[in-house]
């Protein structure tokens, strides 16, 4: 049960006139606002819990506050008789009440509401609409492994080289294209994905599947060279067969930068 400031006031009117008759009233020097206040709390349910009786002490307590704050501010007297009518409170003790019951009150929340459960969206999906997701574009998702995997045991190349190949190409952005027009995860350009059957270069399922195949075909070209088969995956077998010697400096740093990966990936 909770005592608001508003229950206390209605006891105390009610309890004034019986106090104001009572003989022993007259020898206590402090029958104002308080000995009202100690009658009232003190006139609770004698059964009442400890909760109970805790917190309508500590509401009790706040309204003496109140009345030492009148006392300083001139609003309050001893005499009973020319103490303010508590029907009628002067204005600043209204304003007083109104501020403590809007400490006190608390927003009503009903718990059975999907509001209730639900967090508040954060000010960016608020703004945007977007829904955090999984990142997809990191090296070794699970979405992507299951396709490496088959393309590995099919065409007998090692799971970290495709991987390293992918990473270097489009790091694992299904729709990636490049300046050149290449295109998906292992970076197929488009003459080279129609040899290879594939219809749609986004799908990576056939992008892995046949650039696979592709790095199978220059491994066997250059007699298992790692080198030479990713020198012509970046610059073009033409290229390489003709200018071995020459690589340009992006393909030398393609090379470097795919073996540190596949080493990675295969430590």
């Amino acid at each position: 049960m909770t005592i608001s400031a508003t229950d206390n006031l209605s006891l105390l009117a009610s309890l004034t006139p019986l106090h104001q008759t009572q003989e022993a009233a007259a020898a206590r020097p402090d029958r104002g606002f308080s000995g009202k206040l100690d009658q009232a709390v003190s006139a609770g349910a004698p059964e009442a819990s400890a909760a109970e009786k805790a917190r309508a002490l500590a509401e009790s307590l706040t309204l003496q506050m109140l009345q030492t704050s009148l006392s300083l501010s001139g609003d309050d007297s001893s005499d009973p008789a020319q103490q303010p009518s508590i029907a009628n409170p002067p204005s600043s003790v209204s304003a007083l009440i109104k501020a403590y019951q809007a400490g006190m009150a608390e927003p009503a929340v009903n718990p059975d509401s999907a509001a209730a459960q639900v967090p508040a969206p954060s000010q960016l999906q608020d703004l945007t609409g977007a829904v955090p997701r999984q990142d997809s574009s990191a090296p070794g998702t699970a979405w992507l492994d299951p396709i490496i995997d088959k393309a590995s045991r099919r065409y007998g190349v090692d799971v970290g080289l495709i991987k390293a190949v992918i990473k270097a190409e489009s790091n694992f952005n299904p729709r990636a294209v490049s300046h050149a027009g290449a295109s998906g995860l292992m970076q197929l350009m488009p003459g080279t994905a129609r040899s290879l059957g594939v219809n749609d270069s986004f799908d990576p399922e056939q992008n892995v599947m046949a650039g696979t195949r592709f790095l199978k075909d220059l491994l066997k070209r250059y007699d298992g060279d790692l080198d030479s088969a990713l020198a012509a995956y970046n610059w073009g077998p033409g290229n390489v067969d003709k200018k071995p010697d020459r690589l340009p400096r992006e393909t030398r740093n393609y090379l470097v930068r795919v073996k540190q990966l596949y080493s990675s990936y295969s430590g």
